[in-house]
C-alpha cells in the first residue's frame, strides 16, 4: 500500500521531455488502487459508524423507555401496594364492625335469655309457693276432715 510519505518522496525519471509516462502510469495506478480501497474501507466504516450511531440512539431510546416503564412500574405498584393496604384496612374495619354487632347480638340474646329465665325462675317458684299453699290448705282441710270424722264417729259411737 502507498503511504502519504511514499507520494511525496516519490521521484520519476526525467526523460528529455518530462518524466517516463510509464513510471507516472504506474504510480498512479498504485495510487488510483490504493486510495480506492481507501475509499471503499473509509465508506464501509462511515456505514459501520452510521449503523453504530443508529443502534445507540436506539438503544438510548429503548433505555429511555424502559426507565419510564420501569418508573410508571414502579408507580403502578406503588398505588398497587397502597390500594391493597386501604382495601385490607376496609376489610378488617368492617370485620371488627361486624364482630361488634355479632357480639352486641349474643349479649343481647344473653340477656334476654337471662331475662327470660329469671321470669321462668319467679314463675316456678310462685307456682311452688302456690302449690304448697294448696298442699298447706289440702292438709289443713284433711286434718279438720279427720277430726270431724273423729268427732262424728265419737259421736256415733257415743250414742
Amino acid at each position: 500500500m502507498v503511504t502519504p510519505n511514499d507520494i511525496a518522496t516519490k521521484d520519476f525519471k526525467k526523460v528529455a521531455v518530462g518524466y517516463s509516462p510509464e513510471e507516472v502510469d504506474t504510480f498512479l495506478d498504485d495510487i488510483y488502487e490504493d486510495y480506492e480501497k481507501l475509499y471503499r474501507e473509509s465508506q464501509n466504516a462511515k456505514a459501520k459508524t452510521e449503523q453504530t450511531t443508529e443502534d445507540t440512539d436506539r438503544l438510548r431510546n429503548l433505555e429511555k423507555t424502559l426507565e419510564r416503564t420501569l418508573t410508571l412500574a414502579e408507580a403502578a405498584a406503588e398505588e398497587t401496594k397502597e390500594a391493597a393496604k386501604a382495601e385490607a384496612a376496609q376489610i378488617i374495619e368492617k370485620a371488627k364492625l361486624e364482630r361488634d354487632e355479632i357480639l352486641s347480638a349474643a349479649r343481647t340474646k344473653v340477656y334476654e335469655m337471662e331475662q327470660e329465665i329469671a321470669a321462668l325462675q319467679n314463675r316456678y317458684e310462685l307456682m311452688r309457693a302456690r302449690v304448697k299453699l294448696l298442699l298447706y290448705a289440702e292438709i289443713e282441710l284433711l286434718d279438720k276432715n279427720e277430726i270431724l270424722s273423729e268427732k262424728e264417729t265419737a259421736e256415733k259411737e257415743t250414742k
